[in-house]
């Protein structure tokens, strides 16, 4: 009786885990870029849509595609990443909070307190399943 006890505790126990990154499902899959909205300037036109995102949710990476020599968002590459709920952290430390609303997504820097002018935050659309 005890073994069945201490085995029911145990499943129970790693099906209530907190490994389990729930939130990467979301955004899992290949996202464009589509606006940057920041204290900044760009090219007339930018070229936003040139910048691509790959989050990948067994790795936890995400890849980025940047095809022409404007970077947006990152350099190109693969950056792995932690995070919970509605927030990931890259690799570097830089922490984004995201809301999904259907096929958009709105990535926005958590920014410094004392520093005034670096908000910023990044639209993109998922890219269609092929």
């Amino acid at each position: 009786m005890k073994r069945i006890l201490v085995l029911l505790f145990v499943c129970c126990f790693l099906s209530c885990s907190d490994d389990d990154n729930g939130f990467d499902i979301e955004l899992n899959g290949t996202w464009t870029l589509t606006n940057v909205s920041c204290f900044c300037g760009f090219p007339d036109p930018p070229g936003f849509e040139n910048t691509q995102v790959t989050f990948v949710d067994v790795t936890n990476e995400v890849i980025v595609l940047n095809e022409e020599s404007e970077v947006y968002f990152r350099e190109n590459g693969v950056y792995s990443y932690t995070g919970s709920e509605n927030t990931i952290v890259l690799e570097d430390g830089r922490a984004y909070n995201f809301e999904i609303n259907e096929d958009v997504l709105l990535l926005v820097f958590v920014d410094e307190p004392n520093i005034a002018d670096d908000e910023i935050s990044y639209t993109f659309i998922k890219n269609a399943d092929l």
